[in-house]
């Protein structure tokens, strides 16, 4: 599948952070569509200086259209240091590119800036410190900006799941024990982080 650059929004005069938008041959983002998500990008951004020390001052928010999204909620994020982020939405989901923005990005940009931010200042080289990175931003994004994630809801026994990880060797498998476990557990490493 090839991207095209479908819009681009250049940083204003008082916006420091910029938005770009894709399209695939089988989606392009209506005008709608762009200036919903450029505004929750924008207040959200200016949302975050205020409450979070160290966001970076221009923040390249790249939105692409596509399947490959958390099933729950139709939409996934990616921190790329240093400021970077990748947000993938599916418009094939109930209520379509808005009902997901409205619901999700804001959300989604809470964590993804947490781990701009961490990023700088302490990089996650092993698979602890990645399950707590990942937890220590599923925590913001629900006590900041209120998102109910299913990866920020632990069971009883995350005690155990926790014994589990620190037991396990240097090259355990990311993917395995922070998203999707063989025994069909999911996000493993980001519930036992957003316990600790």
């Amino acid at each position: 599948m090839v991207l095209v650059l479908a819009s681009s929004f250049a940083a204003c005069a008082d916006r420091e952070s910029s938005v770009r938008l894709f399209r695939t041959e089988s989606y392009t983002f209506s005008a709608r569509e762009r200036r919903l998500i450029e505004d929750i990008a924008q207040s959200t951004f200016a949302e975050l200086r205020s409450v979070l020390a160290d966001v970076p001052a221009n923040i390249q928010l790249t939105v692409r259209p596509g399947a490959d999204v958390i099933e729950e909620t139709g939409e996934t994020g990616s921190a790329m240091t240093p400021d970077g982020i990748m947000w993938t939405i599916d418009p094939q989901r109930l209520g379509g590119v808005e009902a997901v923005a409205r619901k999700w990005l804001r959300a989604s940009l809470f964590h993804e800036v947490h781990h701009l931010v961490r990023a700088a200042s302490q990089p996650a080289n092993t698979l602890i410190e990645r399950a707590l990175q990942e937890g220590m931003a599923t925590v913001f994004e629900r006590d900041f900006a209120g998102a109910d994630a299913p990866w920020g809801k632990y069971p009883e026994n995350v005690g155990q799941w926790a014994d589990e990880l620190r037991q396990l060797p240097p090259d355990a498998s990311i993917q395995q024990w922070l998203y999707t476990h063989p025994d069909g557990r999911r996000w493993i490493g980001i519930k036992v982080g957003s316990s600790c």
